[in-house]
């Protein structure tokens, strides 16, 4: 029974993915929000070889066929598939599932007496079910490998990417790409509004320029702010410009250049897509490891899966071959006759009245 019921497990799991599905009954329970939460209940007083599931009158795969003879499934055994399947099942889901394997047990009797359980396109169906299953731990293990950090790995990750859990606090000026238009005013499909909006941007950065160089001159920003907002012809009302440990990668890849400014420094004009942005940098601060390690971790087997998928991925492209004369995109069907030329991409018109 051991041994059958760990080939049967391989197919409830390959059993979708190489199509068969449609034909045997879905051995996958069905979810249910309030079930989930419940764990399974203790099983202390059943025995790990205690029969849970009969079937009178199904023979094991080598045992010749009689009316005295019985499949057992045991705690153990059972357990072992939903297991495999789904941890964790709920006793409402155990049970729905034992039917479903019930069912599942007795079609595979009957193929074996109907002897389909031989031949090559059996043995070929169990080959890819065998494949997706070795596919399916390799991946798992792959999983498992990566989440293997050391401390060491950690340490040595943090001190060479320190600039990465730096903080930086800062005050912004946003100067809009355009000025507000009144749409009340806009002519529709107006020739001209791309040269408008070319002039508008235009005059947008004039405006960004002069305010940087008042901000380098000591100004508030939050009155630069303001002026921004006014000159952009926006009703708005500029609120605290500060902002408090800011990390590199939470930033814009150009604005992050902040980041090799000195404090009281204030940066040049980036142009965003959102619009214009002004910073002074006004302090940094490192995280200590003790508060970056989780992150650290995450990131490093983040990187390791990476790598490993990457490595398979090279391996698919660099290493197989496949033959072009069979995989070949057949050509999209035509109306023309045999021989005839294909008609021209822009035939010339004919005069009025002739054909």
């Amino acid at each position: 029974m051991k041994a059958f019921l760990c080939g049967f497990v391989c197919l409830i799991w390959t059993g979708t993915a190489i199509g068969q599905a449609n034909s045997q009954p879905e051995l996958k329970p069905r979810g249910n929000a309030v079930q989930d939460l419940q764990p399974t209940e203790n099983n202390s007083a059943v025995s790990p070889d205690t029969p849970v599931i009969t079937i009178n009158g199904v023979c094991e795969k080598n045992e010749p066929a009689s009316t005295d003879c019985k499949t057992v499934v045991t705690r153990e055994q059972f357990e072992k598939i939903t297991m495999s399947v789904q941890p964790n099942m709920s006793k409402p889901q155990q049970k729905q599932f034992a039917g479903r394997l019930v069912n599942v047990l007795l079609l595979a009797n009957k193929a074996h007496e109907m002897g389909l359980d031989k031949g090559p396109d059996f043995d070929e169906q169990m080959y890819l079910a065998r494949l997706q299953v070795v596919a399916r731990l390799a991946g798992e293990q792959m999983q498992k490998d990566a989440a293997k950090v050391s401390d060491n790995e950690i340490d040595d990750y943090y001190h060479a990417h320190s600039g990465d859990f730096r903080t930086i606090s800062y005050d912004r000026i946003y100067v809009p790409k355009q000025k507000t238009v009144d749409t009340a005013n806009q002519k529709p499909n107006d020739p001209d509004a791309q040269k408008k909006r070319e002039a508008s941007e235009a005059e947008m950065k004039d405006e960004a320029d002069k305010l940087r160089t008042r901000a380098a001159d000591g100004e508030d920003f939050a009155k630069l702010q303001q002026e921004a907002y006014d000159f952009a012809g926006m009703k708005l009302k500029a609120s605290n410009t500060h902002v408090d440990k800011v990390k590199k990668n939470a930033l814009p890849p150009t604005d992050a250049s902040i980041f090799d400014l000195k404090k009281g420094d204030i940066s040049q004009v980036f142009n965003d897509p959102q619009g214009y942005m002004i910073y002074k940098v006004e302090d940094y601060e490192d995280q200590p490891l003790t508060d970056a390690r989780e992150e650290v971790s995450r990131t490093l087997r983040t990187e390791k899966i990476k790598t490993a998928s990457e490595a398979l991925q090279k391996t698919a492209q660099t290493d197989t071959t496949y033959n072009d004369a069979y995989f070949a995109v057949p050509a999209a069907p035509t109306l023309r006759n045999p021989g005839e030329a294909p008609a021209p991409a822009n035939p010339s018109p004919q005069a009025p009245g002739k054909k």
